[in-house]
């Protein structure tokens, strides 16, 4: 597992935590970070509690990615993969035995140069010297978005005339031979009102129903009584052996 980057934890470098949060924040819809979702809090909390765990990829002085884990305790079993990202935030009961995969996250400039193979890699790597069994991560398919309309449970298994995912973030995955294992139904459930999803989306709602919006996974639901906007997004479960395992 050749990495061509230089991999440098928030522990080594405390002050990459900004850096990466911001990165983190850029990559992804406001919509999952604002309004009444705990992905916000949760991604918080796992930057500061688990600097082991987060890391920036540089090549040279450069930053060019980095990635966002979490320890989790995973039974091994389907029904014991978590179905709300909640379940995702480590609690005190059990001593965690997998690192799960948060984000990948790619500076834009660099998109395309395969550098999410590289993030996975490292993930592994983390995994590894803490001694965890796997690499689980909840993937957010990032074609989704242009079939909001199709159940996450078909997408996942759409392939390319070679037999890989047809979704390019499930395909990196797959290269690094990670099976897929289930749907994650909500992963995240973000509300707000009608005027905020507006903001966000720059589109108008007028009416109760479902609603495309750019970058979501799935549709909007709008209540235009209750002045609420609802969204449910998916995530299918993959998982990576690594030594230790």
């Amino acid at each position: 597992m050749h990495n061509r980057y230089r991999a440098v934890t928030i522990d080594d470098q405390p002050d990459l935590l900004l850096r990466i949060d911001q990165l983190g924040r850029q990559s992804f819809p406001r919509f999952l970070f604002e309004g009444d979702s705990v992905f916000n809090a949760g991604w918080d909390r796992i930057l500061k509690e688990f600097p082991v765990c987060q890391f920036a990829l540089f090549e040279g002085e450069e930053m060019v990615g980095g990635g966002i884990t979490v320890p989790l305790y995973w039974d091994g079993t389907m029904e014991g993969l978590p179905n709300v990202i909640d379940e995702l935030f480590p609690t005190d009961q059990k001593e965690p035995n997998v690192l799960c995969a948060i984000a990948g996250l790619v500076v834009e400039q660099h998109q395309g140069k395969g550098i999410s193979r590289d993030i996975l890699v490292t993930m592994k790597r983390i995994a590894e010297k803490l001694r965890f069994r796997s690499l689980l991560a909840p993937v957010r398919p990032n074609w989704k978005e242009k079939y909001p309309l199709t159940p996450i449970e078909d997408y996942m298994h759409w392939k390319r005339e070679d037999g890989l995912a047809y979704d390019p973030w499930i395909r990196v995955h797959q290269r690094l031979e990670a099976p897929l294992l289930r749907v994650m139904p909500k992963c995240i459930v973000s509300t707000a009102t009608i005027q905020q999803w507006q903001e966000w989306t720059g589109l108008r709602f007028f009416q109760s129903g479902s609603y495309v919006v750019p970058g979501a996974l799935n549709t909007v639901e709008i209540n235009a009584e209750e002045d609420r906007g609802t969204y449910i997004e998916p995530a299918v479960w993959m998982e990576h052996t690594v030594r230790n395992g």
